[in-house]
């Protein structure tokens, strides 16, 4: 039977093309490599490497084996990551970056955090969400989008077999930063003209991209004034604060933002907050309880 450790020495032999190179990687010796690879080639019964003067390279049927190693290993490391350290129980969670969700999230863990239970929130874009709670490594995924995005999402939720339930609406709005606040009556696209954003890392559910759907291409503000795009909220806020970086956000859920911004389209194209599940699964207790905290927080019924 192969043995990871025959894998891992095979795929970075193969990668680096000489022994004593992978001897190097691996904190071992070149003799050592060499009979860990002498005893993959024997159960497998063929050579995987051809051996010259100039190092190693694949055989044919080495290079398909070097593909499904490169795929168990994979897999392998993906056990891995969910290896239960310790007898606790877990609860996890992704959001959109948001710094309501980060603030309400560190109130509960402050009031309710229980020493049993290992709390894991992860930030990502809404595609990877839908991933991550689609295939289990997360229970429950928060997320914001523009209604007119909702048939699209609709979509992918049917084949992700995951349904989302919203929790409040709230607006699409231009944030300044530390830029002086339009005059009255001054039009969008002017005071963007020599303006550019922080934004959250992209998909076609990126924020930015608000102005394109609603308005069509030609009116299109900030799809090419993007300067930086991060995965993190604190970067977010770092740069709002101390840059003349402008970014699209949803409104404060609590209508406490700590800067200042325009609403883009009063009253309509609101943005959609919410959460997804697997369809036909109730949501696990640990993660119940940081919803209800979270609408509670919202002043939901």
């Amino acid at each position: 039977m192969l043995e990871v450790k025959e894998l891992q020495y095979f795929v970075i032999c193969a990668d680096v093309r000489s022994f004593s190179k992978a001897a190097r990687v691996l904190y071992t010796t070149q003799p050592n490599v060499s009979k860990v690879i002498k005893s993959l080639e024997s159960k497998l019964g063929f050579p995987v490497f051809r051996r010259d003067n100039r190092g190693i390279t694949l055989t044919n049927k080495g290079r398909r084996a070097y593909e499904y190693a490169v795929k168990i290993l994979e897999q392998e490391k993906h056990l891995a990551e969910i290896y239960q350290l310790d007898d606790r129980e877990e609860v996890n969670m992704s959001s959109n970056p948001s710094s309501w969700i980060a603030e309400t999230f560190t109130s509960f863990y402050q009031q309710f955090g229980k020493k049993q239970v290992r709390y894991q929130l992860i930030e990502a874009n809404l595609n990877h969400i839908l991933e991550r709670v689609s295939s289990g490594e997360d229970d429950i995924g928060f997320i914001f989008f523009m209604e007119s995005q909702r048939e699209h999402l609709d979509y992918k939720l049917q084949r992700a077999q995951l349904e989302f339930h919203e929790l409040k609406k709230s607006e699409a709005v231009l944030y300044y930063g530390q830029n002086p606040a339009p005059e009255k009556g001054t039009d969008i696209k002017e005071y963007m003209a020599d303006k550019r954003l922080v934004q959250a890392y992209e998909d076609e559910f990126a924020l930015n991209h608000y102005w394109e759907m609603v308005k069509g291409q030609e009116e299109d503000l900030f799809s090419d004034k993007i300067g930086v795009i991060t995965n993190s909220d604190y970067v977010m806020n770092m740069l709002l604060k101390n840059t003349n970086l402008c970014n699209v956000s949803s409104n404060h859920l609590e209508k406490r933002s700590m800067f200042q911004g325009s609403i883009l389209y009063h009253g309509e194209k609101c943005v959609s907050f919410g959460y997804v599940k697997r369809s036909g699964e109730d949501i696990v207790p640990l993660a119940q309880e940081f919803l209800s905290y979270m609408e509670k927080r919202l002043n939901l019924p």
